[in-house]
């Protein structure tokens, strides 16, 4: 009986190591080694791979959250819960449409379409964007005219995710309301004294100002001139260059520093407005942000030699350590690649993958973790895809070097499973000690 139970916790065991540890390993190696796309800022085949496991989760998630009601049921100061699920189905459609734009270039890189791989993810989507009980938080800051009100954030994801849709699918269902969403927010910021308006209530982000103006253009392109225009007169406002986390929209007068959770935002939009103004911005932000040591490379969440401080935490920044921001690398990941700059996209994209441990079933072991399990499950992989889905530059067969922390965390995984595997067989097939002198004894035939 001890020995079969003692067979069991090693089949128990071998099975556990061989899903988490050994697989990410093994993934995560080929990966390194096959797509250049992860080492540079090139498409990466392993974001279609990504795609495909979130497109099959999504359209489940979504229905059953609807279905339940629980977004109405959340207050304001549950930010994860409230904004990451209708965020996370924002980035998921413009990555969509990102790599279907990359994939009818090169069919080479999935065996089928993103929009088709993701047709039922694509229209779930749009039903959560525009469910009224995942307005819910909105609608107490604003009220029940909130599509009216500035609420630039909210307006902006409806813009940016309902126009993808449209442009993927086709289907005209919710074009009414895009092109009142459109001519209502265009309208607004023109309004505005400085080019910024809230997202709630005395709270304005420029940079989603930034995101709402892109997002606008990219919905109606005959809209170009006039997103140059306001893109223009929002900068203004910062003489510096880089946009403060936030300010006040009635005079623009900056509310705090520039950050590297909202820059990462801002630059994965200001390109498509101004690629100049950006490219220089780009380089200021190089200059003060970016950061590489030892055993690992990212963007930090404070300007280099600034007062504030090198550990810190709040729901934008994520955890700060030794400087590097969780948020601020996370988001830095599409800025990098779609400036072209392939060495700091392939240190970032290496770490990325390496830290995030690559399931048997598609998804990303960390970032699934670390998401609000409850609310919004897929929010982070969303995130990575968004970031993956965005590429620039000329095409380069250099592969970007890996950091400290990328060979320690392989080092790790290979020294664990080789050690657990060990451990496993050990327990599974026990060495039989046996009695070397009543060996002898059984096998010595009697005196003659």
């Amino acid at each position: 009986m001890f020995r079969l139970l003692r067979q069991l916790i090693g089949c128990v065991m071998l099975l556990l190591t061989l899903l988490f540890v050994v697989y990410p390993f093994a993934e995560t190696s080929w990966l390194l080694l096959s797509d250049r796309g992860l080492r540079s800022a090139g498409p990466s085949t392993y974001a279609y791979n990504l795609h495909a496991a979130l497109s099959a989760e999504l359209p489940r998630y979504v229905d059953r959250r609807i279905k339940s009601g629980v977004a109405e049921t959340l207050n304001v100061h549950q930010i994860t819960a409230t904004e990451s699920p209708v965020y996370g189905a924002y980035f998921y459609l413009l990555a969509t449409e990102n790599l279907q734009a990359q994939w009818e270039k090169d069919h080479s890189l999935a065996a089928r379409a993103p929009k088709e791989t993701g047709a039922a993810a694509i229209d779930a989507c749009a039903r959560i964007l525009t469910d009224p009980g995942h307005a819910h938080w909105v609608r107490t800051y604003w009220g029940d005219d909130y599509l009216t009100k500035p609420n630039c954030f909210f307006r902006c994801l409806l813009v940016g995710g309902l126009g993808a849709h449209y442009r993927l699918t086709g289907k005209e269902d919710h074009l009414p309301l895009l092109k009142t969403l459109i001519r209502d927010l265009a309208r607004d910021i023109d309004a505005s004294p400085q080019g910024l308006i809230d997202d709630y209530p005395d709270q304005c982000f420029p940079c989603d100002v930034v995101a709402a103006i892109a997002m606008i253009r990219r919905a109606d392109p005959a809209r170009e001139a006039w997103a140059d225009k306001a893109f223009h007169r929002l900068m203004e406002n910062f003489k510096d260059g880089l946009p403060p986390y936030m300010a006040v929209a009635d005079s623009g007068k900056e509310w705090g520093p520039s950050r590297g959770c909202t820059n990462g935002f801002f630059f994965s939009f200001a390109r498509t407005l101004d690629p100049g103004m950006a490219d220089r911005l780009y380089q200021r932000y190089i200059d003060g942000y970016w950061q590489r040591g030892n055993l690992a490379a990212g963007w930090r969440e404070f300007a280099k030699g600034s007062n504030h401080p090198d550990t810190y935490f709040d729901p934008d920044s994520g955890p700060v350590l030794w400087g590097f921001g969780t948020g601020a690398t996370g988001l830095g990941i599409g800025l990098t690649r779609l400036h072209g700059d392939h060495e700091r996209a392939g240190l970032l994209g290496a770490e990325m993958i390496a830290g995030s441990f690559p399931m048997v079933d598609g998804t990303l072991l960390l970032p699934r973790l670390v998401s609000d399990w409850d609310h919004a499950p897929h929010f982070a992989e969303t995130v990575i895809l968004h970031q993956l889905s965005l590429t620039g530059g000329t095409p380069t067969l250099t592969k970007a070097p890996l950091t400290g922390a990328v060979w320690l965390i392989l080092g790790v995984e290979f020294l664990l499973g080789f050690l657990l595997l060990r451990w496993a067989k050990h327990l599974i097939l026990p060495k039989r000690k046996k009695n070397k002198a009543r060996a002898e004894e059984a096998l010595r035939l009697p005196d003659q």
